[in-house]
């Protein structure tokens, strides 16, 4: 089944963009995403499919690789490092080839893994559905997220409460302006809960949406899910893809219920189900990325509200820069991620102070996110400093980070 290559779900870069104040070297211009996509060079928007597909098979062998190793030493150990290797050495090596295809398979939905529709659609859903991941269903909404990145009233991921609607989550029983922080067990609590179910719940309930992010209006909670084919995330020409997703994805789970009768339950547990990674949160949650009211937003100040982190040698190459270079990504994501660092190269002495990049931590960002970043409010102050806005009244409809307590963990999509 071929995607659904329209501008709206794939080709997010090429929508009126809008223009930013740069100032480069003391010198201060305008610039808009057609001077960005000229600074890059035309072969960076062009992916190979047989280099594509090497990547592919690269991340499939070491999977292979490790399972394999893992299994052999199963009973050539003792109890002790059996269970260290099941339990906590398997889980994160082999979650990092796993991750790399599903990398991969995401690059097919944004139309980088190759030129052929068929081919990458192909790919992309076989991925996907293997890793219990709905493909058609995640590449729409998650194409609207590129779309509206940061835009407070339609993006899909992560979207923080304004100043009132976080103080009505305490139920108004705190002081915005004089709150403590959570005790660090809690932080580390809630850290863990996101980790590990964020992801699955996410699918199933479109929790951390904005209010206006579904193309049609919700018919109540269980409405906004990613394998209803009539849920209210999908336009009704989207039916059969979704449909399609779960196909997919009940094929695998009937493979997998196989599995686990041939070889036992708990084998298959911890060599399939274990490996896990954490990557969305801290793409564009940080306290100097700014939010967007939407009379504020545009295209190209939202992508820009992103921020390159470096997780370190392994994960950089095993996430094939999914992490390092997210802000190209998000400005062209037709850019294959083997092509990502050159455009980089390119745009970065265009941007100037609006290129963000933490070569800090990975995990104390994480905690920072956490604890730093629990709201949003005009601030006129940082925003002048940032260079944002176009006219004297814009300033009010850009948002920064505020930090306070963690609310109670929401169960449902924000109405």
């Amino acid at each position: 089944m071929a995607a659904d290559y329209t501008t709206e779900t794939i080709h997010a870069d090429r929508v009126n963009g809008g223009e930013i104040e740069v100032d480069v070297d003391g010198e201060k211009n305008r610039l808009d995403i057609q001077q960005l996509r000229n600074r890059i060079p035309a072969h960076c928007f062009q992916p190979s499919t047989i280099r594509s597909l090497v990547f592919v098979f690269n991340d499939a062998v070491i999977f292979v690789a490790l399972l394999a190793t893992a299994l052999s030493l199963e009973n050539r150990v003792d109890r002790i490092t059996g269970l260290l290797i099941r339990y906590v050495v398997y889980p994160f090596l082999a979650g990092l080839p796993l991750t790399g295809l599903w990398v991969l398979a995401h690059e097919c939905g944004h139309g980088a893994f190759s030129r052929n529709k068929t081919i990458a659609s192909s790919v992309g859903f076989v991925l996907h559905s293997a890793l219990m991941s709905p493909y058609f269903a995640w590449q729409s909404s998650h194409a609207r997220h590129h779309q509206y990145a940061n835009h407070m009233t339609k993006d899909l991921n992560y979207v923080p409460p304004l100043r009132q609607e976080y103080s009505e989550l305490f139920r108004s029983k705190i002081h915005l302006d004089d709150m403590i922080e959570d005790a660090p067990v809690v932080v580390l609590l809630r850290i863990v809960i996101q980790q590990v179910i964020g992801w699955p719940w996410y699918l199933l309930t479109h929790i951390t949406a904005a209010p206006e992010s579904s193309p049609k209006k919700s018919r109540g909670w269980w409405d906004n899910n990613h394998f209803d084919p009539m849920s209210s995330l999908f336009r009704p020409n989207e039916f059969w893809n979704i449909v399609a997703s779960d196909v997919g994805l009940v094929s695998v789970g009937i493979l997998l219920y196989f599995l686990g009768q041939l070889y036992g339950s708990s084998k298959l547990a911890w060599t399939y189900v274990m490996p896990t990674v954490m990557i969305t949160y801290l793409h564009h949650t940080s306290p100097k990325l700014p939010k967007y009211s939407p009379g504020s937003w545009t295209y190209l100040r939202g992508a820009l509200a992103t921020v390159d982190r470096d997780p370190g040698f392994l994960l950089r190459h095993s996430f094939h820069h999914i992490i390092d270079l997210h802000v190209t990504h998000h400005l062209f994501p037709r850019i294959p991620h083997y092509h990502a660092q050159e455009a980089t190269e390119a745009i970065r002495p265009l941007l100037g102070d609006h290129y963000h990049v933490d070569k800090g931590s990975y995990w104390r960002a994480l905690w920072v996110a956490f604890t730093q970043c629990q709201w949003v409010e005009p601030d006129p102050t940082r925003t002048a400093q940032a260079r944002v806005f176009k006219d004297s009244d814009d300033d009010k409809g850009v948002l920064w980070y505020r930090p306070g307590p963690m609310p109670k963990p929401a169960t449902m999509m924000r109405s």
